[in-house]
């Protein structure tokens, strides 16, 4: 995704009509606008692989400025100011992208280009044009960020977290969990599959991190219905971890937050619910830094987690004693120094990531895990470090380790 000196056919035409003293040149634009929706995407002569797309924010008052935040080099603000059409209220900004891909965006009007994040947050606004939104939630439910996101002419359409009548559902299970390492009790979610018996021979298992995304943004609990239902993997119990405002802390490789799951939850669990005390049947999993978390507890506890489900890893994290160089992947060192594990992975990173801290450490992480002869599928998939693809490759990591297949 880059920015691009083409510009949009309907916007140099609407200009020329501007320029020759239409009047309501601009009035219709947005009529077509509202209609059709954004982003307007165009074919580029001569290139079969990218698109043109061109980002429209109309401005409802007089503004400074209007910045896109893409999924790819958010943070260089001066390149994705976006510009204003003559005097209008139309503000545009063109990038060349690829045609199979989907992504989430926002803009921020009067942008401060600065690093405040949290104050961006609160100043940024949907493109309202556009009827694809990813929405974020606070925890009392309330909306706290709506990001719009593109899909590509070519872009496959997801299957496995659309919901489908015809699927028996499987059943949430809300839990306060005590610990005594845990600063205040944290709720907890069990999945139990349609038609789960206590008396059946006990349930594969999965443990995620970040919880409530899992469930209200990936549809996870759509995505393990459908696969069930398709027989595409074997039942399975499902224990979703809430994460909290100690996130950061816990999955950064934390000693005590793995020894929490390992030695108290799952033993927990395994009291309440039918699952299985075989490694082989246990999957650890999670998204960005749950990926790392995920990665490690395999490196902790294979005893317990014989598979791991890694989904756009935070591999670009090394404990502050790290001596390495800053380009190591400091766990595909760890990996490196010790013996085969009995273990299986699924790793996965966006091709809209960062090269070097996303993608380049996960393809190294890869390279160590095949070089000590684990069995690993990597996906590359058509989107950038966001929520549009993790639900969807959730069902291809369970396929991959489970699958009824395999």
């Amino acid at each position: 995704m880059e920015k691009s000196l083409l510009r949009s056919k309907k916007i140099i035409e609407l200009e020329e009509k501007i320029q020759q003293g239409n009047n309501q040149a601009v009035e219709k634009f947005w009529c077509e606008i509202e209609e059709n929706g954004t982003p307007l995407i165009e074919k580029i002569d001569g290139d079969h692989e990218n698109v043109l797309v061109s980002f429209i924010y109309k401005a409802d008052k007089q503004i400074e400025n209007v910045v896109l935040i893409p999924p790819i080099g958010a943070g260089n603000f001066s390149e994705n100011k976006m510009e204003r059409l003559l005097d209008t209220d139309i503000w545009h900004i063109n990038y060349k992208i690829r045609n199979d891909v989907r992504f989430s965006y926002f803009f921020s009007p009067n942008d401060f280009f600065d690093d405040d994040w949290e104050k961006r947050y609160k100043n940024s606004t949907h493109d309202i044009f556009n009827k694809n939104l990813i929405v974020f939630t606070d925890d009392d439910g309330e909306d706290e960020l709506i990001k719009s996101y593109a899909l590509m002419p070519n872009e496959k359409e997801h299957f496995f977290v659309k919901e489908r009548t015809d699927v028996p559902k499987g059943s949430i299970h809300e839990h306060k969990f005590h610990s005594e390492k845990l600063e205040k009790d944290r709720r907890i979610r069990i999945y139990t599959p349609y038609n789960y018996d206590e008396s059946n021979k006990p349930y594969r298992f999965l443990v995620l991190t970040d919880g409530d995304e899992y469930i209200n943004m990936l549809s996870a609990t759509k995505v393990l219905d459908n696969l069930i239902s398709d027989k595409k993997i074997p039942y399975v119990v499902v224990i979703f971890i809430d994460s909290t405002e100690t996130r950061e802390e816990e999955l950064m490789c934390n000693d005590t937050f793995a020894d929490i799951i390992v030695k108290e939850l799952i033993p927990w669990v395994r009291d309440n619910y039918n699952i299985s005390n075989k490694a082989d049947e246990g999957i650890i999993g999670g998204l960005s830094l749950g990926g790392l978390t995920a990665a490690y507890l395999g490196l902790k506890y294979s005893e317990v987690f014989g598979n791991v489900i890694s989904q756009s890893g935070s591999y670009w994290y090394k404990p502050e004693s790290y001596e390495g160089a800053e380009s190591d992947c400091w766990l595909s060192t760890q990996f490196d120094a010790i013996d085969r594990l009995p273990l299986k992975f699924y790793l996965n990173v966006g091709v809209l990531e960062d090269k070097e801290d996303m993608i380049d450490t996960n393809i190294k992480l890869r390279d160590v895990l095949i070089k000590k002869g684990y069995p690993v599928e990597f996906e590359e998939f058509k989107s950038g470090h966001d929520y549009l693809y993790w639900g969807e490759t959730l069902a291809n990591g369970l396929i991959s380790l489970i699958g009824v297949n395999n």
